[in-house]
């Protein structure tokens, strides 16, 4: 119980003293609030001399085209790897319509398509799967592995 009383006591000193120091405080900020405003100071610009620049003009660097083969420009840009080629509206298409929802399946056969060295091995390894030949999947995916082996 002693320790709750002296606990205690040692608050109402503390507060004592913080209500002292808020006093000074207070006092202090009326004292600031009595004096006039100062005036304001004008501080002298520097004048800076423009000192004139000399400009080089360049020469603009020669336009290179590349030039685009005819099956870049029937196909589109070749790419090294066929997962890069298919678009994600493409990869659910392909997936579904050519892989029968075997998601496992179409990654293990891009896998192996982009192990191959020619369009007519890629040719030769999806005949396989029977695909119609007429659909417009399947044709955009032929168009894919132009892309790849072009």
């Amino acid at each position: 119980m002693e320790e709750v009383i002296k606990y205690f006591e040692s608050l109402e000193e503390r507060i004592a003293t913080l209500e002292a120091e808020l006093a000074s405080l207070e006092a202090e900020l009326d004292e600031l609030k009595s004096r006039p405003a100062p005036e304001p100071q004008v501080i002298e610009k520097e004048v800076i001399k423009e000192v004139p620049v000399e400009v080089v003009k360049e020469e603009p660097a020669p336009v290179v085209e590349e030039v685009a083969s005819p099956k870049a420009a029937v196909y589109g840009k070749a790419v090294d790897d066929i997962r890069l080629a298919i678009s994600l509206g493409d990869r659910f298409l392909y997936q579904r319509e050519l892989f029968g929802q075997n998601a496992e399946l179409m990654q293990k056969t891009l896998t192996e398509l982009n192990g191959l060295h020619s369009f007519d091995e890629a040719m030769t390894y999806i005949s396989r799967f029977g695909w119609d030949t007429e659909s417009n999947s399947y044709q955009q995916f032929i168009v894919t592995l132009h892309r790849r082996f072009g």
